[in-house]
Formats: C-alpha cells, sequence, structure tokens
C-alpha cells in the first residue's frame, strides 16, 4: 500500500516470525486415549503422504521427459556444425528455449519447478539456475543471481593456483558479467578438452561428439518479469550463444502468446522456442482421489459435505492440488482430535489390536455412537441387544466383525462405483456425472440407485446398441480384474466375460411374421381414448428380438449388482469412525472469511485475549480495551463520512479520566495513538482517505458484530 495514501504515512505491518505447530500440543492429559489416536494419525498420514510424494515424483517425470531431453540435446553437435579455432561453430543462431504451460494453479508451480531442476541436474547438467521476478528487479540484479548460481556449485570451483600460496594476496571477486562466466566456463570445462572428441559411426563417417554440459535457466513465472529486464537479459544471452551452451526455460500460466506479449519482435526472434504442455491440475487431483480417497488401503474417508467443499475450493478458487492435500491433512487431524474414538481408525491388520486395547469408558462411548445405536435396534436381537449394553467382551468381538465388515464394504464399494462411472460416462448429458469423483460426491450423500438421476440413467442404458454395449462390458471387466476384490466377487470378472461371449454371438434369426391378410384397409372413425388404448395393446404383443432380450439381461445384471454394493456410506455401522463430516470446523479454518473473524475480534477483544478488564456489555466501550477496539466502536457510529477531529476527541474521552488535566506530552501522546488506530483500521480495509473534504475519511463498510 502506498504511505502516500494513508492516513499516518508512516504506519507499517510486521508480519513476525512463523510458528511450528506440535500436533502433540493439541491434546490434553485428561483425555482419554490422546497417545493411541496421536500414533494413528502420524502413522497413517506419513504413509498417506509417502505415496503422494511418490505419485507426484512419477508424474512430474511423465510431464519432463521431452523436455529433458530438450535440454540434453539442444546443444548437440549436427553435421551441418564447422569447426573453428579449435571449436565448434553451431550453425543454430537462436537460443534454445522451452516454454512450460503450467497452467493456474500457482500454489503448485513452486513443487512443479523445485522438481523440474532436480531432474535436470541429475539428468543434464549440473549448471541450472531458477530466477523468479520478485528477486529481479532490474538487469543487474538478475545477472548477478543467475552467474552466481551457476557458478556457486562446490563441483564447479574455478581452480587458482595462488590460493595453493597463503601468503599470497588475495584476487578481488571478479564482476557479475556473461563474459566472465564465459571465462569461468571456458576454464573449467574447454580447458581439459580444447579440441572436440572423435569417434566412427557404425557407417564409418567420422562424427564429432562433445561432452559439455549445457547451462540451463529457469524463470518459473516468465509473465511476470519485467519486460524491459527480460528483454536485456535475451540480447545479452544471444550474443554468447557461440561460446557458452545455453538453455532458457521459461514457466508460463497461460498460453505462449505471453512471450510475444511481453517481447518484441526482434528479441523474440532471438529465440529457437519449443511448446512443452503440462497435464492439467484436475488430472493430478484425480489420481490422488483415486488412489487416497477411493481406496480401500487407506480406512479414513472424507464425508460428503467435507469431500464437496475441498472440491469446490479446488474447482471455484486456486486449482492448487496442493491446497487440497493440505485440506485433507487438516481433515485426518481434525477427525482424530475431535473423534474420541478415532484410533480404531487403523488398517485391516491392527484392527484386532485396536479393539482389545478399548477400555470400559470407550465401551460406553462406542454404544453411543449413532449408527452403531441403529445397527442395535434394527440388525440386532433382544438378546444381542442386551449381550452389547451389558457384556463388553461380546461388544468387542462384534465390534471388530463390523469393522472388518466396513472394510470390506470399502473393497467392493469402489470397484462397482468404477463400473458405474464407465457406464455412466458415455450416456448423453452424463446424468450420472462424467467425472468419477462426481459420482463418488453423489454416492456419499446417499444411495446412488434411488436417485432420479439413476432412473434416468437406466432408460438410456437399455436403448444402447450392440458394440457399445459390448465395449461397456469389456471396460468393467479390464477395472475388475485389475483390482482387488472381496471374496464374494471373486467370480465377478468370469461373470462379466460370459456376457460378453453371450453378446457376441450371432443373433438367431427371428421368425418371420404372419403375413397380413390381403384385404382392403377400412378406415373408422376412432376417439383419443379408443387409440391410446389400441396403441397400448399393440406395444403388449410387440415381441422383442434376440439382441433385445440379451440386453435386457446384461442391463439387468448390472442393475442388481449396482443396487447391492452401493448403499451410501452412512448406512454402515461404525461409518463415524473413519468418515469425517465436520463441515463447519473445515470451512472455518480452510474457507474463513477474514472480514467477519476480524469484526469478531474487534468488537469482542475479550474473547481473543482472554482479558477480563476488557469485559463488559455488548456494544459496550471500556477504557480498558486496545486503541483499535475503541476507535472501530466508534467509527460504528459515525454516517459515511468520519470528521478525525471529532473522531479524536471521542477517543480521548473514552480513554482518559473525567475531569483529569493533561499535558502537552499526554496530548501529543494520545494523538499518536489515535493516529496509529485509525491507520491499523485503513490497513485492515475500514476506513480510507477521501477527498470530498480534507479533515474527514470515509467509511466502507456497514454492520458490525
Amino acid at each position: 500500500m502506498d504511505t502516500a495514501e494513508s492516513v499516518s504515512k508512516g504506519c507499517f505491518a510486521y508480519k513476525g516470525k512463523k510458528k511450528v505447530a506440535n500436533p502433540a500440543a493439541y491434546f490434553t492429559k485428561k483425555d482419554v486415549g490422546c497417545e493411541a489416536r496421536l500414533e494413528a494419525y502420524q502413522s497413517l498420514w506419513e504413509i498417506v503422504d509417502t505415496d503422494i510424494k511418490i505419485m507426484q515424483s512419477d508424474l512430474n517425470s511423465q510431464i519432463f521427459e521431452e523436455l529433458l531431453a530438450f535440454a540434453a540435446s539442444s546443444h548437440s553437435p549436427r553435421s551441418n556444425d564447422e569447426e573453428e579455432g579449435g571449436q565448434l561453430r553451431k550453425a543454430i543462431q537462436e537460443i534454445p528455449t522451452a516454454a512450460l504451460i503450467t497452467g493456474v494453479n500457482t500454489p503448485d508451480h513452486a513443487v512443479m519447478f523445485s522438481n523440474l531442476v532436480q531432474l535436470l541436474k541429475e539428468r543434464v547438467s549440473s549448471l541450472v539456475a531458477t530466477l523468479r521476478a520478485k528477486d529481479c528487479p532490474n538487469l543487474k540484479t538478475t545477472l548477478s543471481k543467475m552467474i552466481s548460481q551457476l557458478t556457486s556449485n562446490p563441483d564447479l570451483i574455478l581452480d587458482d593456483d595462488d590460493d595453493d600460496d597463503p601468503a599470497a594476496p588475495r584476487r578481488k571477486q571478479a564482476a557479475c558479467t556473461v563474459s566472465t562466466l564465459c571465462q569461468w566456463y571456458n576454464s573449467k570445462f574447454r580447458s581439459s578438452s580444447s579440441s572436440p572428441k572423435k569417434r566412427r559411426s557404425g557407417g564409418g563417417a567420422i562424427e564429432t561428439t562433445m561432452s559439455l554440459p549445457p547451462l540451463v535457466v529457469v524463470l518459473e513465472d516468465m509473465e511476470s518479469f519485467l519486460p524491459l529486464v527480460l528483454q536485456d537479459v535475451i540480447s545479452i544471452c544471444s550474443n554468447y550463444i557461440h561460446e557458452l551452451p545455453l538453455v532458457l526455460v521459461f514457466g508460463i500460466a497461460t498460453s505462449v502468446t505471453a512471450v510475444h506479449r511481453l517481447l518484441p519482435n526482434s528479441v523474440s526472434s532471438l529465440l529457437c522456442m519449443e511448446k512443452f504442455q503440462a497435464p492439467p491440475s484436475s488430472e493430478y487431483l484425480t489420481q490422488v482421489i483415486n488412489k487416497v480417497l477411493m481406496t480401500a488401503t487407506f480406512p479414513f474417508k472424507l464425508g460428503p459435505k467435507v469431500f464437496q467443499l475441498l472440491l469446490d475450493i479446488f474447482l471455484y478458487h486456486d486449482f492448487s492440488v496442493l491446497n487440497f492435500i493440505k485440506g485433507l491433512q487438516f481433515c485426518m487431524l481434525e477427525h482424530f482430535y475431535t473423534q474420541p474414538l478415532s484410533h480404531l481408525c487403523c488398517h485391516l491388520v491392527d484392527v484386532d489390536r485396536a479393539v482389545s486395547s478399548l477400555s470400559h469408558k470407550e465401551l460406553d462411548r462406542l454404544r453411543q455412537v449413532p449408527s452403531f445405536t441403529r445397527y442395535m435396534e434394527e440388525s440386532c436381537s433382544s438378546e444381542d441387544q442386551s449381550r452389547l449394553r451389558d457384556d463388553d467382551k461380546f461388544l468387542k468381538e462384534r465390534v471388530q466383525d463390523l469393522l472388518v465388515g466396513l472394510h470390506d464394504y470399502h473393497i467392493a464399494f469402489f470397484p462397482i462405483l468404477q463400473c458405474l462411472n464407465v457406464w455412466g460416462s458415455v450416456l448423453p448429458r452424463y446424468p450420472l456425472g462424467k467425472q468419477l469423483r462426481e459420482l463418488y460426491a453423489t454416492s456419499l450423500e446417499s444411495d446412488v440407485c434411488d436417485s432420479e438421476a439413476y432412473k434416468e440413467a437406466m432408460t438410456l442404458f437399455r436403448m444402447l446398441s450392440k458394440d457399445e454395449l459390448s465395449s461397456l462390458v469389456m471396460l468393467c471387466v479390464e477395472r475388475t480384474m485389475s483390482q482387488d476384490l472381496p471374496p464374494e466377487l471373486d467370480q465377478l470378472p468370469d461373470q462379466l466375460s460370459e456376457l460378453l461371449v453371450l453378446l457376441e454371438k450371432e443373433e438367431e434369426e427371428a421368425p418371420e411374421a404372419e403375413p397380413a391378410e390381403k384385404n382392403e384397409v377400412q378406415f373408422t372413425k376412432t376417439d383419443l381414448h379408443t387409440l391410446r388404448k389400441t396403441l397400448k395393446e399393440m406395444g403388449k404383443k410387440r415381441r422383442f428380438s434376440p439382441f433385445e432380450q440379451q440386453r435386457e439381461a446384461v442391463v439387468d445384471f448390472f442393475d442388481a449388482l449396482f443396487r447391492k454394493y452401493l448403499k451410501c456410506p452412512s448406512s454402515q455401522p461404525l461409518h463415524e469412525l473413519v468418515y469425517h463430516s465436520s463441515v463447519s470446523g473445515v470451512r472455518r479454518h480452510i474457507n474463513a472469511s477474514p472480514r467477519l473473524a476480524i469484526q469478531k475480534a474487534l468488537s469482542n477483544p475479550a474473547k481473543y485475549l482472554q482479558c477480563e478488564c476488557c469485559e463488559g456489555e455488548h456494544g459496550a466501550i471500556t477504557p480498558s480495551m486496545p486503541d483499535l477496539c475503541v476507535v472501530y466502536k466508534l467509527h460504528l457510529e459515525c454516517p459515511q463520512l468520519i470528521n478525525l477531529y471529532d473522531w479524536l476527541q471521542a477517543f480521548i474521552t473514552v480513554v482518559t479520566e473525567d475531569g483529569k488535566k493533561r499535558t502537552k506530552d499526554e496530548d501529543s501522546l494520545l494523538q499518536a495513538r489515535f493516529i496509529r488506530s485509525v491507520s491499523e483500521l485503513q490497513f485492515l480495509g475500514f476506513i480510507k482517505p477521501t477527498k470530498r473534504k480534507t479533515d474527514h475519511v470515509a467509511r466502507l463498510t456497514w454492520g458490525g458484530c
């Protein structure tokens, strides 16, 4: 913010030091089972985080494969290169440039480019420099950072004979110019091999090879660089392209047209640019959801509203998978913090140990879980109900069976859900959603088979052609064979293969229709009711072809399969232990409303400061309140334009004692306190200076808490 427009022209924000939160500090000693829950959370998140990092590494390697090959081969010798003065004079005149289209998901760019730089150093060259627009305000700073990064590698120290003599005078540091970089590069890499090596190819021709590593300069946010700085850097690098094997990598968030928008034709013509498109972040999100949330490997799941909230933040706010993962971690931490029985959210192999360690108090709490209470009332006999209420040992055995059944439910649920997505993705208008995550969000709320969208989809399924039906069954066979299925679904791939064989059989010839009687057609008058009745009877007498009968059998088979295994997770007993459904806490911390929080803090400082002296009646102003809170409450009583002098006098009246005389220094101190508070209020966005009246400020918000 420009201080020239500030009320005080001297208010600066201090962010302070960042504090790293300790998860153990969230649990109190009085909390039963807190250590077990903390241990369960840490072990589970460690596995999830490791799998996400491996997935991210594999995805980045696929993205950067072509870019790494381009950087490695951009300065390789060509047949039209000429040898001149012991060096190769390249026919290429432009700077090899890779335009990496990263997308608008800016929070993920730092991780993406750090992985790119690591791969470049491992597979292409150790001479890599990374430049950011915020660190390069001018040409001198840009060149200095670029050259210092290229030459500061511990393996690239310039040999100096004078360093062996301690009595020798220290030389002055060389200037950070590209000519200095050329001297350093020639002395380091060209001195040992002044002439290029030659080898004989398979056809007998002599080929020239070079072992010189390229110098890669990565501009993470090319669009944010000052155009003049970018133009000068490219022009200078172009003048040394015959001496230095430079390679530029532009990180572009929008499109390649940004390069032509920032650079004139005379500068852009110096670049030999090749485009590399990173896949959209939605594909990365799909992989994270499929391999972390939509799998029985990890027991922790998100409730319908929480999952939809994180998905909406991704789709409508930042497109950042990194923020989605942070939100997932927060949901997991809050679940293990707020759910006293969350240590039962563990892997299948640890269920027996976790259940056997339950105390009597935890078992009483388990009996009060809503889904378990409903299970006792609806699925248990009166004898079992009494035993579950009184016998702890019997309760542990039943809880262990229910947790194993919940795990088996997830094993069967996700493969069948993928089969339903395969069917729904070919329908017009996608009534069940095009993406698997859309169908998953729907199935979390209620039974998907009872929805109107499913009924519409089943109607469309009964209109598919033979080729479409065969391809869908084939895809379902591939999906089910590639996943682990529960014992009750072991025969499902074979059953689907039998359906596929049934569809591939040739249709039997339908019996010929009886010849129509050769009578003259008689036209008779009729009414609408009689016509409707006649058409309905004709429809009942319609005979189905063999393929239509086969199609009905296939659709009915899948309909029964979907209805049996795609039950809503909330219908399962003890689902509260693994599903986090508290959306209010997630929304308050991840998708908070800053203005509302600030207004609450300024209106009720005692709640935030835990100070008894600041307490008072609602709306009352006390002298013990912070100056900012006093100024804020006084400004709520003012109209659109606030007179600064009247505001100051009201502030002095509140914070000082009645009838006490003040010295000149005390008045100056009160004015300074008032100006500081007004400046802070302006920084928070509640007021602004106005030109309508010089001694007034304009109010920007209305209403208060």
